[in-house]
């Protein structure tokens, strides 16, 4: 007996195959089981007309990567995307901005305009409310946390040699303490197991002068970041510390490392290190880290990232080809999230992929499901993108966790808070970026315009 089909069958039908289906394919494929009930074969014996077949285009579609995205986040999304993928536009508008930044926070239209969309885009809020909003936000979307930041900045250009009068001294201890002040708020807005960024530098040009001159931090600066490090420890806050120009690298690197030896004892992952791999030398950088992490006993936590000072930092130092940075960045990735299935005195690590690139993100959760084929579980690895840029990617993250493979994936949101004022120089550094990465803007741009013309002209079967 053949079962009616509507007419919205038919054409559904239709567009699957040219062919008239046979009525058992039909069958099989209108019939649709929960995961949970037992699989069986639909003859007069289990037939029940009290629960007739769900046909065909009632069954749960699968959900679209940009689903989720608030209308308003996907406008404004369309908006810069469009934007920042015309390389000249964006020269045009940042060298603007950086000769006349003062005049566009004050300017009543330009400053609506930024408000709105560059900083709605790309910044959590200035508010403990406005943050907490923004996160709450983000984590409905369904991200396992968020990365905070708080984007003021010092003028570098101050930066002279070493002075001990008690002006300058003064200076020092209220640009540490305003630093100090600044993390401590950002981890009371965290939440337990998110992550809180920071840069040394943001604690004033007397760091500043340290890092470079690669000395240790002054009992000033060493202080804040112990009460920092235990503050994030007791509320069970990890710390992010960034890379940053490569004259201070070294320095960034010592500190940060002290600090892991410190509180990353025990199995607990409070510090990481950010590890910038378009530079020739991070890899050998990582292997005496990793060493360091065995000998000292204590666990390693890793950001990789490919880096973001190519344009100020000696071209010498940097890989000579992008080929050869993604290379740099796979491998190191790898070898972290697998370093310890061969090795019992391997130190525990945890890996943070900061990265745009869906080709090393395929290439860990391919490795991921190898090794859980295998029963050999992967180091703790997360994934972490800008907020405002690579939604498409991230939330397509987010999809996977039904799947067995991946049910512990982790997807955190990077954003920064503060002014408008404090966040200038943030937003600028977000439209170099994108003028510098003109194809992932486009790549976007047509993912956000995918998901518009498919809430305003919605298909009759899904993609």
């Amino acid at each position: 007996m053949a079962l009616p089909l509507c007419s919205r069958c038919r054409i559904s039908l239709k567009h699957i195959s040219p062919k008239p289906l046979p009525l058992a394919l039909v069958l099989t494929r209108s019939i649709h089981l929960p995961p949970s009930a037992p699989r069986r074969t639909l003859t007069s014996a289990t037939w029940d007309p009290k629960q007739p077949p769900v046909m065909l285009n009632d069954y749960p579609q699968p959900q679209r990567d940009l689903e989720k995205l608030p209308l308003a986040v996907l406008l404004r999304g369309i908006i810069m995307q469009s934007a920042m993928s015309h390389p000249l536009l964006m020269d045009a508008a940042s060298a603007m901005a950086r000769k006349n930044i003062h005049m566009l926070t004050r300017n009543a239209l330009l400053r609506f305009f930024l408000d709105k969309i560059f900083y709605a885009q790309f910044c959590a809020g200035s508010t403990e409310a406005e943050i907490k909003n923004t996160v709450s936000s983000l984590k409905a979307l369904g991200y396992k946390g968020v990365i905070t930041a708080y984007a003021r900045e010092v003028d570098h250009s101050n930066v002279t040699e070493h002075s001990t009068t008690a002006e300058q001294q003064s200076a020092h201890q209220e640009h540490v303490a305003q630093w100090l002040q600044g993390t401590l708020k950002g981890i009371q807005f965290a939440n337990s197991g998110d992550f809180v960024a920071l840069k040394f530098t943001g604690a004033g040009p007397e760091c500043v002068r340290l890092l470079e001159a690669g000395k240790e931090p002054d009992l000033v600066m060493a202080d804040a970041m112990d009460k920092i490090c235990e503050t994030a420890k007791a509320q069970g806050v990890r710390l992010l510390f960034d890379a940053e120009h490569h004259v201070q690298q070294a320095a960034i690197d010592a500190w940060t490392m002290d600090l892991m030896e410190t509180y990353n004892q025990n199995g607990d992952l409070v510090v990481y290190n950010t590890y910038q791999m378009y530079l020739k030398e991070s890899t050998t950088t990582l292997a005496k880290h990793l060493e360091r992490a065995r000998s000292g006993k204590f666990a390693l936590g890793v950001k990789l990232v490919r880096g973001a000072y190519i344009n100020s930092d000696p071209r010498h130092l940097i890989h000579d080809t992008k080929r050869e940075t993604n290379a740099a960045y796979n491998n190191a990735a790898r070898i972290l999230a697998t370093q310890h299935l061969n090795d019992p005195s391997a130190p525990k690590v945890g890996v943070m992929l900061a990265t745009h690139n869906a080709e090393s993100i395929q290439m860990m959760r391919t490795l991921r499901q190898e090794q859980v084929q295998k029963q050999q579980p992967l180091a703790e690895v997360a994934y972490a993108q800008l907020m405002g840029m690579a939604d498409e990617l991230s939330l397509s993250l987010t999809q996977r966790k039904n799947n067995v493979d991946e049910e512990n994936i982790q997807v955190y949101k990077y954003t920064v808070w503060g002014t408008m004022d404090e966040c200038m120089m943030y937003l600028l550094r977000r439209a170099d970026e994108n003028r510098d990465a003109v194809d992932r803007s486009l790549l976007s741009q047509q993912a956000l315009w995918r998901e518009l013309r498919e809430r305003l002209f919605p298909s009759s079967i899904s993609a």
